[in-house]
């Protein structure tokens, strides 16, 4: 069984990989989802005017559920082999919210962008298989020698993982690691946000 450090317990291992799925899961389901969702809808966009903004945001609405179950089987599992609770959990709730923004605002430029450039959605499906293992979900990140770690702060969902895996775990985390996160989620959420009511009439030409 692969050993990770300071989580000295029998399915130590497990709950590393479910705290990384509790966050990978949920977002690449809502990306999945919504980057077609406007050009999958854009008779219904033509026939009923109503907020672009709303398709994507199911998107993400309907991730949530794989969320709760993510983060609940984590939890119970935790309980079960006597990780915690530790008092780091009250920052579980500002995670989640968190991750939603981060995934809403990319869902928002990615939906965009597919809708007026058709071959984003075919690079989408590459690039989630790549970004999966650049982040450390399947892998500990104290197997990643410890010069490459700084990078591991440029990748959004990295940071995301990172920290869920620190208030849920105790796992040590990059210098760092939280205010590169606040920072992604500033510029994923407001830049998404931005990309999106800045290309509308675009949008509302191709209509």
């Amino acid at each position: 069984a692969v050993r990770v450090p300071g989580l000295d317990v029998d399915n130590g291992y497990l709950l590393h990989l479910l705290a990384g799925l509790a966050v990978w899961l949920p977002f690449t389901d809502a990306i999945g989802r919504g980057v077609g969702s406007l050009a999958a809808y854009e008779d219904f966009l033509r026939k009923q005017p109503m907020p672009a903004e709303i398709l994507p945001a199911v998107s993400v609405g309907g991730s949530l559920l794989v969320l709760v179950i993510g983060y609940g089987l984590l939890l119970v599992l935790c309980v079960a082999q006597g990780v915690g609770p530790y008092m780091s959990l009250v920052w579980l709730p500002t995670l989640v919210l968190a991750q939603v923004i981060l995934t809403f605002g990319l869902t928002l430029l990615l939906s965009m962008a597919h809708f007026l450039w058709r071959d984003v959605g075919s690079m989408v499906a590459f690039g989630l298989q790549l970004w999966f293992y650049l982040t450390p979900v399947v892998y500990p990140l104290s197997q990643v020698p410890e010069k490459f770690h700084g990078w591991f702060l440029l990748n959004p969902v990295a940071c995301l993982v990172l920290m869920v895996q620190a208030v849920v775990l105790h796992m040590p985390v990059p210098p760092g690691a939280a205010l590169a996160l606040v920072a992604w989620v500033i510029i994923l959420g407001a830049g998404g946000w931005w990309f999106f009511r800045s290309m509308k009439s675009a949008l509302g030409e191709a209509l």
